[in-house]
């Protein structure tokens, strides 16, 4: 009954968000979006238990679940204005105000730093409405997406090892400051999950050695099976900083090891 009655609502809510879209393209000008938008930004809050759910209670930007303070529904394409690199003022993504694909839930300590800055890679259009936006080319990764992210054992936010275009690591870059990824409580709680993790990969290691010396051993099999289940909890999409134990994962170097996260 629950799941069906928050899909209801989100049915609702995007009807409520459609008819506010069109009250937004007939608005005589800039001055009177933002009024539209001021006067109905409850929308996007009634969204957010969704939103929350579908991240299983973690920020979209962080992966953190508390240390990163309350929770803000940030539009990722900013809906006023937006701001370039060199501190000029665009028109923002008006026609996404209310977009909930355009909503993230995101620790306001990450949030208040981004704020409407949102720049693009030199020449690339900035989008209209209706435009199609993968034309766009922002300088601030999608927390949908952040494939371009990896973590170190300092728990520090860096480019992942596959990435050497000089765009890509510039996008890292930008989004690690303006995202605040390295937020001091964040790295720390990044240290914790990387050093328990370091610790089961050890074990599971250990126990592989004692199987691999004798596979009918059924103590170590079972222990075997038991570390590589510990392992996995780790890398679960629930936990906490689970992408910072994937990257703990593929930091091993281990062909055994990697494959626990093909297995999870």
């Amino acid at each position: 009954m629950g799941q069906f009655s928050t899909v209801v609502d989100k049915v609702i809510e995007e009807e409520r968000a459609d008819a506010l879209v069109e009250q937004l393209e007939d608005a005589a000008d800039a001055a009177a979006r933002n009024d539209i938008i001021d006067k109905n930004s409850a929308l996007w809050g009634d969204l957010k238990p969704w939103r929350l759910k579908l991240s299983h209670g973690k920020c979209w930007f962080s992966e953190a679940k508390d240390c990163f303070s309350h929770w803000d529904v940030e539009h990722y394409r900013p809906k006023k204005s937006a701001k370039d690199n060199d501190g000029t003022v665009h028109d923002g993504y008006w026609w996404l105000a209310f977009d909930w694909q355009n909503f993230c839930i995101c620790g306001n300590a990450g949030n208040r730093k981004k704020g409407t800055y949102f720049p693009l890679r030199e020449g690339s259009a900035r989008g209209q409405p209706h435009s199609d936006l993968r034309h766009v080319q922002p300088a601030l990764l999608d927390p949908i997406d952040p494939v371009l992210l990896f973590f170190n054992v300092e728990g520090r936010a860096i480019p992942a090892p596959h990435v050497t275009d000089d765009w890509e690591r510039t996008r890292v870059k930008c989004s690690v400051e303006r995202y605040n990824l390295d937020f001091g409580p964040l790295m720390n709680g990044r240290k914790t999950v990387w050093v328990e993790c370091w610790s089961r990969i050890q074990t599971y290691l250990y126990a592989l050695g004692l199987y691999q010396r004798d596979p009918t051993n059924g103590i170590a099999r079972a222990q075997l099976k038991q570390a590589a289940t510990h392992v996995r909890e780790l890398i679960s999409e629930d936990q906490e900083f689970s992408a910072v134990a994937r990257a703990c994962i593929e930091s091993s170097g281990n062909s055994r090891v990697l494959g626990l996260m093909r297995s999870a």
